[in-house]
């Protein structure tokens, strides 16, 4: 019986050693991320957004970085704390404008804090400085203005320069469902562009990433989380926002 037990002891502190070896230069980093899941949101985008989070915890696509996530269906100040990221999905627009449990003035100050902001389709519509023709935004975005497109299926972008990284190289198709077509005369923010015309707004920009205060904001006109085969797009949105990349 004591040799078993020595044994066992054996075995549990080399595997400890191991382990030790195994992890002593990586540091794992918790991503805290908020997803507005309330009146206004489209379903299957909150559902979309989690899927990927999930492949991306279970796959390691994000080396080092684990996602933490919760929903809710109000955002202001006490809901936002703690977090690193809000997303604002997919949804309709003008009802996240007007809907008295979304604090707008909440979501900037956020921002300005040095936190992010990932914006997709109606999320993206509502961060901007203005929807041409329509109604003013949060302001999230002062410089990017945004036109209402009514495109829906897949279409082709085209990466820029800036956004190489960001894109994890040359991103060619991907879903789009009445998304923002978005103009700014700040072209270091913009990370892809229309590259046909079935929008309506061939080369007017996609996907732009920008500052406000201290915090990070990207606006998606298309649907990145709807893209089954390539999960990392949206990971890698969430990195470069919590300023991991």
């Amino acid at each position: 019986m004591y040799s078993i037990t020595l044994i066992a002891m054996l075995n549990s502190n080399i595997a400890n050693i191991l382990y030790s070896n195994n992890n002593s230069n990586t540091s794992l980093v918790t991503t805290n991320v908020l997803i507005y899941d309330g009146d206004g949101v489209m379903e299957s985008s909150v559902e979309d957004i989690e899927e990927c989070l999930n492949t991306s915890n279970y796959e390691n696509l994000t080396p080092n970085n684990k996602f933490e996530y919760s929903t809710t269906s109000e955002i202001n100040s006490n809901t936002l704390s703690g977090y690193d990221v809000l997303i604002m999905p997919g949804g309709n627009s003008l009802t996240y404008l007007e809907n008295d449990d979304i604090d707008g003035n909440s979501i900037k100050l956020f921002v300005q804090g040095g936190k992010g902001y990932l914006g997709i389709c109606a999320g993206a519509y509502a961060a901007s400085n203005y929807v041409d023709g329509y109604y003013q935004g949060w302001g999230i975005t002062p410089d990017v203005n945004t036109k209402n497109e009514n495109y829906e299926g897949s279409l082709q972008i085209s990466t820029t320069s800036a956004g190489s990284k960001l894109m994890n190289g040359s991103i060619t198709n991907i879903h789009m469902q009445n998304g923002p077509a978005m103009y700014t005369n700040n072209t270091q923010v913009i990370m892809a562009t229309f590259a046909d015309n079935n929008t309506g707004y061939q080369n007017y920009a996609a996907i732009v990433a920008d500052t406000f205060g201290s915090g990070r904001v990207i606006l998606s006109g298309p649907h990145p989380e709807t893209d089954s085969q390539n999960p990392k797009l949206l990971t890698n949105m969430l990195q470069w926002i919590s300023k991991r990349i």
